[in-house]
C-alpha cells in the first residue's frame, strides 16, 4: 500500500470514531435525561407547570373550612343516622336471612357505621361548655345515642 492509501484509510478510521464516540455520548445523555425526569412530568416544561399553577392560585381563592358547633355535630350525626342507616338497617332487620352471605355482610356494615356514628358522638368535648348550654348538648347527644344503641340492639340479635 502506497503511502496516500494509509493516508486515506487512518482519515476514514479517525472520523468514523469520531462520529461514533459523538453518536454514542448523544444516546448516554438523551437516556440519562430520560432517567432522571420524574414520572408525572410527561415532557412538559417546569415554567408552563408554573405557569397553570400560578393562574390557578390568582383567580381561586381557597376557603377554609367553617368548623360546626357543637350542637350541629350532634345534629350531623344525627343525620347522617336517620338518612344513610336507620332505614337501611330496618330493612336489613325485617329481610335477615342467617345463611345470606350478603345480609351477613350488611349487618356487620351497618353493625361497624353505628359504632363509628356512636365513637363520633363520644369524642365531642362538652366539658368545658357553659353549664347553662351543656345540659341540652349532653340530652340531645345523648337520644341519639340511645336510637344508634336500640338499632345495634336490634342488629346484634338477628345472630
Amino acid at each position: 500500500m502506497s503511502h496516500n492509501a494509509m493516508e486515506h484509510w487512518k482519515s476514514k478510521l479517525s472520523k468514523t470514531s469520531t462520529s461514533t464516540y459523538v453518536l454514542l455520548a448523544v444516546i448516554a445523555v438523551v437516556f440519562l435525561v430520560t432517567i432522571r425526569r420524574p414520572n408525572g412530568s410527561k415532557g412538559k416544561s417546569s415554567k408552563k407547570r408554573a405557569s397553570k399553577k400560578n393562574k390557578k392560585g390568582k383567580n381561586q381563592f381557597e376557603k377554609a373550612p367553617v368548623p360546626l358547633t357543637l350542637e350541629e355535630q350532634i345534629d350531623n350525626v344525627s343525620l347522617r343516622y336517620g338518612n344513610e342507616l336507620e332505614g337501611r338497617s330496618k330493612d336489613l332487620i325485617n329481610r335477615f336471612d342467617v345463611e345470606d352471605e350478603k345480609d351477613i355482610y350488611e349487618r356487620n356494615y351497618c353493625n361497624e357505621m353505628l359504632l363509628k356514628l356512636l365513637i363520633e358522638l363520644d369524642s365531642i368535648d362538652l366539658i368545658n361548655v357553659d353549664e347553662s348550654l351543656r345540659r341540652p348538648l349532653k340530652e340531645k347527644r345523648k337520644g341519639v345515642i340511645k336510637e344508634i344503641q336500640a338499632m345495634l340492639k336490634s342488629l346484634d340479635s338477628l345472630k
